[in-house]
């Protein structure tokens, strides 16, 4: 589902900013842009739906830090100012971030991170089944998909997505690797060997100069930090 979200701000620059950072982000949905904290009010009485909001803090008459304090329920807060010293007062608040202009895309791009994991956190990726198998299951486009797991050749992590690659089929996932991984610590054949891949040990081809080529023709890189403990566990004679 797509985060609803406003920008609020007297300063026209500021507002084309955030509107192109907003552009970037397929998960957010800008549904208004507000001069000022009365405009902001308006919005909201009318439109309920409203999970977000970009806010100025030093505007004119009444302040963001104002607005939030006197209003009821409001959505989620991301501060924008040119003035670093309110970020006490907005992290009392309990904002989601606080960010300083000139707003980079690299730092708004952490803001959004920050408001998905608290208006759309993600659901379990794995619900793991009891039979002996080991079977789980994972949740794309609206489907639970029942994997089993001597078909599952290797994952991919993509920031807050992953990618299941099995023998018949590619799964996208809203997740990230470091949590499917907890969820398939289980299984004693699917190993993290890089942090961007988990792959599945009986799928290994074979290796060669710190990378692995799988029953697929994929290759992997072996990452530094992971080497001695996968040789140790290829139990290489």
């Amino acid at each position: 589902m797509k985060i609803r979200c406003l920008v609020v701000d007297d300063e026209k620059l500021a507002q084309e900013v955030l509107v192109h950072h907003i552009s970037k982000f397929d998960i957010l949905q800008l549904e208004g842009i507000c001069n000022n904290v009365f405009e902001l009010i308006s919005v909201l009485n009318k439109d309920k739906e409203i999970d977000l909001i970009f806010l100025d803090i030093k505007m004119p008459e009444i302040s963001g830090t104002d607005f939030v304090s006197m209003f009821t329920n409001s959505p989620a807060i991301i501060y924008t100012t040119a003035y670093n010293h309110y970020a006490v007062d907005a992290f009392n608040q309990n904002a989601l971030d606080y960010l300083l202009k000139p707003i980079s895309l690299e730092r708004f791009s952490k803001s959004v991170q920050k408001a998905i994991q608290h208006i759309r956190p993600l659901p379990p990726v794995a619900s793991l089944a009891t039979d002996a198998n080991s079977y789980f299951y994972v949740k794309s486009d609206k489907r639970l998909i029942k994997i089993d797991p001597t078909e599952l050749i290797y994952i991919e992590g993509m920031r807050n997505y992953i990618c299941i690659y099995t023998e018949t089929e590619k799964i996208i996932v809203h997740s990230t690797l470091l949590t499917i991984e907890e969820n398939l610590k289980h299984i004693n054949s699917i190993c993290r060997v890089h942090k961007s891949y988990l792959i599945n040990f009986n799928k290994i081809h074979y290796v060669e100069q710190h990378t692995i080529l799988l029953t697929n023709k994929k290759s992997i890189p072996i990452g530094l930090s992971y080497r001695d403990q996968i040789y140790e566990k290829m139990k290489i004679m």
